[in-house]
């Protein structure tokens, strides 16, 4: 009888939902309603660019030759990821996407768009001079792009940055001064910016193309000022590398990465031990500029 009568209460109470059951159910309706809104909201206000920007990339944090040290303000990230569209634009060996301006002055780029399987070194301020380094770029063949302060190497530096630039290495501005330039007057901000561009004119025999701002921080004057002495774009970069730690935006290391490095005392051994990993991910480094000067600029 035992197996008969159990199906029979199961049935009754499946009939007969109790009042507190049907007192929750519009509980669960309306949170669930409530749930729905909220998220709604939230992907409207990430979408539309009203919400708050939440930093997500490392800020620069390398003493110059006298001391002087990152402020230890936190970069502005491009609010869209990445500056580039998906590769349409193919020279000799090179694959490559649009730059998007976005209806800025000049583009803010911080990973390049491409199939190819490359990432880019990139090794700013410049305030460090070791011997070694010259001899490793010598050796290697490693391509790297220079984004020099001018306050740091200016003067008798400039031999040593000539001595890389004949191995391939390639020179960029980032500035007279390493100041933070987010909040300056555009009167300011030019001065930073274009000044070591006519300087390294000079120096070096070619006009840079490109600039990356102090501590990653810039605003509309900064890519004004860009505009205003002819560069192309305003750089920032995808990861970081210093004291052997390779630190992503977004994990795993993947083909248009612009890694930053600093002129520091480990930059030679830094630079070994990141071309072993990115070899072990069948990658390579290729030179930043070369795909750069290939993309063409989407307003």
């Amino acid at each position: 009888m035992t197996s008969v009568e159990e199906p029979q209460v199961v049935v009754r109470r499946r009939r007969r939902p109790s009042r507190r059951r049907d007192r929750i159910r519009p509980l669960v309706a309306t949170s669930t309603i409530t749930v729905v809104a909220v998220l709604g909201l939230l992907t409207w206000r990430i979408v539309s660019g009203s919400g708050p920007e939440v930093p997500t990339a490392l800020a620069e944090v390398q003493a110059g030759p006298d001391g002087v040290e990152s402020d230890g303000s936190t970069a502005e990230p491009p609010t869209t990821e990445p500056t580039t569209t998906a590769p349409t634009t193919t020279v000799p060996e090179i694959t490559v996407g649009a730059l998007e301006a976005k209806g800025r002055p000049v583009p803010v780029v911080f990973r390049i768009g491409t199939f190819d399987p490359v990432v880019f070194l990139t090794v700013d301020d410049g305030g460090i001079q070791r011997p070694e380094l010259i001899d490793y770029i010598r050796q290697s063949g490693i391509p790297i792009t220079m984004f020099l302060t001018e306050r740091y190497t200016s003067g008798r530096s400039v031999d040593y940055f000539r001595q890389l630039q004949d191995l391939g290495a390639t020179v960029q501005a980032h500035s007279i001064t390493h100041a933070s330039l987010r909040g300056k007057s555009l009167e300011f901000q030019t001065e930073e910016v274009c000044q070591p561009v006519d300087a390294y004119e000079r120096n070096y025999g070619v006009r840079p193309r490109y600039f990356r701002p102090p501590y990653g921080n810039y605003d509309t004057n900064t890519l004004l000022a860009a505009q205003s002495c002819g560069l192309k774009a305003v750089l920032w970069w995808s990861a970081t590398y210093n004291n052997g730690q390779l630190a992503l935006q977004e994990g795993p290391l993947r083909a248009g990465e612009i890694i930053l490095l600093h002129f520091n005392d480990n930059l030679t051994q830094d630079l070994q031990k990141l071309v072993a990993t990115i070899e072990a991910a069948g990658l390579r480094p290729a030179l930043l500029d070369d795909y750069l000067d290939a993309a063409p600029i989407q307003p």
